[in-house]
C-alpha cells in the first residue's frame, strides 16, 4: 500500500454497478471513518446501472467528504489504486439458472450452483480470464494495490490469481465475517454474553467447505455443546424453503458425527458430498436438495433495484439508506488494512505463513489454498494456527482443490479434456459419460459467454443421451 495519509485511499471496485458490493462500498465510504475522504472510483460495463450507483454515491458518500470517480474502463481509473476489488458476474442469475437446470437434468442437484459441480466450473469459465485481465493490469499501472477477489467461486479465483500473477492478491468470501460468526456459535449454546477473546475457535477448508477443528471457551471444549445445539435445533425442522438454507441443522449436526469436525457453511457444503442428492437406495430422513432458487433471487435483485431508484428520486432519504446496511465483510478487511486496528478476519490464501511459524494445516502442503482466520494489516494477511484435518475430511479437501485447479488448468489451456476430468472428479458425478454430457450441453447453451473456446463438432445419439466429440485441432477423442 502506498503512504498516503488515511483520507487519500483509493477503492476502485470493477463492478461497481453491481447490488452485491456496489452498494456496501458506498455505505462503507461514507460510515467508516478510516474511510472518510477517500476516493471511491466505481467501474462496470453496463452504463446504465453505473449511473445509478454513481448517483446513489453522490447523495450518500460525497457529502462525507468522499471523491466519487466512475468509468466503464476499468484500466482509466487504476493509477493511484490502494485496493481493486473486483465483484462483477455478467448475467450472473441468467447463466446460474442454465447451469443448475442442467446439472439436475443428469441428477446434479445444486443447492447453490456457484463453486462446485457444473454451475462452478463454468462460472470459472465465463468469469475467470476477465479476473486475470484486471489483475495483470493491476501489475502494469498500480503495482502496490492489492486485489481483492469477491467474485465466486472464490477459491478456484484465488488459485487461479496465486497461479498466474504477481498482483498482490486475496480472495474473500463473507460467511466467516467475524464478529458475527462467533457470537452466532455463542448463542447456539447458551453463552451469549462471552466475551469474543475468551472464545477460541478454529475453522479451516477449502472456501464453502470449510470445517470447525478446535472451539474452547476458557479453556474447555465446547465443540460437544455445538454439535449437540444442531442436534437439538434439528428437531422437528422446518422446511425453510429457500435452497441453501434447508434442514442445515440436521445436515450440519449429521455431517459433524460423520467427518469429527463441524461444517461451518452448510449452505454450500451440503453440494459437496452425495448423501443429500435423492439417489440413494435408503434415504435420508430429509428430502433431497433443492435447486437454487433463481426466481427469487431475481425478485429480490429487482426489489433492490427498484429501492435504489427511490433514493435518487428522495422517495427515500440517505438516512434510510444508512441504516438499512451494515457494515460488509470486505469493506472491514479494507478499513482494518488502512487503520490497522488489529482485527482478524478469514481470508483465502495459501497454507503457508502462520503467525508463529510453519503452516496453519499441518496436514495439508503449502500451496493448498484455504480459507484461514488471518491477522491484517498493511502488509496483508497472516493465518493462525488450525491444527489437522481428520482423515476422510482431509481427502474431500484434496478432492476439492484439485477439482478446483483443474478448473483453472483448463482455462488457461482452452482444453475441454482437462474440463472433464475436473467435472468427472466431482463427488456428485456418477459416470464419465454424465461429465461430458454436461459440459457439451453447457458449451452449447451458453456460447454466447464462451465464444473464445475451440468449438468441436458434436454428433448426439438420436435420444440425446451420449455425445461423441471431435475437435477441429488436434483435442483427442473422449
Amino acid at each position: 500500500m502506498s503512504n498516503k495519509t488515511l483520507n487519500k485511499t483509493k477503492i476502485v471496485i470493477v463492478g461497481g454497478g453491481s447490488l452485491f458490493f456496489g452498494r456496501q462500498a458506498i455505505w462503507a465510504a461514507a460510515n467508516l471513518p478510516g474511510f472518510k475522504g477517500c476516493t471511491l472510483s466505481l467501474v462496470d460495463i453496463d452504463a446504465e446501472r453505473l449511473d445509478k450507483l454513481v448517483a446513489l454515491a453522490k447523495l450518500v458518500a460525497e457529502p462525507t467528504g468522499a471523491t466519487i470517480e466512475a468509468s466503464t474502463q476499468y484500466r482509466d481509473l487504476l493509477p493511484g489504486a490502494d485496493f481493486v476489488v473486483l465483484s462483477f458476474s455478467h448475467k450472473n442469475t441468467h447463466y446460474r439458472r442454465i447451469e443448475c437446470e442442467v446439472g439436475a437434468k443428469y441428477g446434479v442437484r445444486s443447492c447453490s450452483g456457484d463453486t462446485i459441480g457444473p454451475a462452478g466450473i463454468f462460472h470459472a469459465l465465463r468469469e475467470f480470464p476477465k479476473i486475470l485481465e484486471v489483475a495483470r493490469a493491476v501489475e502494469e499501472i498500480c503495482p502496490d494495490a492489492w486485489v481483492i477477489n469477491y467474485v465466486n467461486p472464490s477459491a478456484t479465483m484465488g488459485i487461479g490469481l496465486m497461479r498466474h500473477t504477481k498482483a498482490k492478491c486475496m480472495a474473500l468470501c463473507d460467511t466467516h465475517h467475524l464478529p458475527r460468526k462467533k457470537q452466532s456459535y455463542l448463542d447456539l449454546i447458551g453463552k451469549p454474553d462471552t466475551p469474543h477473546g475468551e472464545f477460541d475457535m478454529r475453522i479451516a477448508g477449502v472456501n464453502h467447505c470449510t470445517w470447525m477443528l478446535k472451539a474452547e471457551v476458557g479453556g474447555r471444549d465446547v465443540i460437544p455443546e455445538i454439535r449437540e445445539g444442531f442436534r437439538r435445533a434439528a428437531i422437528g425442522e422446518k422446511d425453510e424453503g429457500y435452497s441453501k438454507g434447508r434442514f442445515n441443522n440436521f445436515i450440519t449436526a449429521q455431517l459433524s458425527d460423520l467427518y469429527g469436525a463441524v461444517p461451518t457453511c452448510t449452505g454450500h457444503t451440503k453440494e459437496y458430498v452425495p448423501f443429500y442428492q435423492g439417489r440413494s437406495a435408503i434415504q435420508e430422513q430429509i428430502p433431497p436438495l433443492s435447486v437454487f432458487d433463481c426466481d427469487g433471487r431475481d425478485e429480490r435483485t429487482n426489489q433492490m433495484w427498484e429501492e435504489i431508484d427511490e433514493y435518487i428520486a428522495g422517495i427515500r432519504t440517505v438516512e434510510e439508506f444508512n441504516q438499512s446496511l451494515k457494515s460488509d465483510h470486505a469493506a472491514d478487511v479494507m478499513h482494518t488494512m488502512v487503520v490497522e486496528d488489529g482485527r482478524s478476519y478469514f481470508i483465502n490464501r495459501s497454507n503457508t505463513d502462520c503467525v508463529g511459524g510453519g503452516r496453519p494445516v499441518d496436514n495439508m502442503p503449502d500451496d493448498a489454498f484455504l480459507e484461514l482466520e488471518c491477522q491484517l494489516d498493511r502488509n496483508g494477511p497472516r493465518p493462525l494456527k488450525v491444527g489437522t484435518f481428520p482423515l476422510g475430511l482431509r481427502s474431500l479437501q484434496y478432492q476439492i482443490l484439485d477439482i478446483h485447479e483443474l478448473t483453472i488448468q483448463a482455462i488457461m489451456n482452452h482444453d475441454r479434456d482437462l474440463l472433464v476430468r475436473a467435472l468427472s472428479f466431482d463427488p456428485l458425478v456418477n459416470s464419465i459419460a454424465t461429465a461430458k454430457q454436461m459440459i457439451d450441453e453447457l458449451f452449447e447453451r451458453e456460447k454466447e459467454a464462451l465464444s473464445d473456446w475451440p468449438i468441436p463438432e458434436v454428433n448426439r445419439a438420436v435420444n440425446g443421451s451420449t455425445s461423441a466429440v471431435q475437435a477441429k485441432t488436434n483435442m483427442h477423442l473422449y
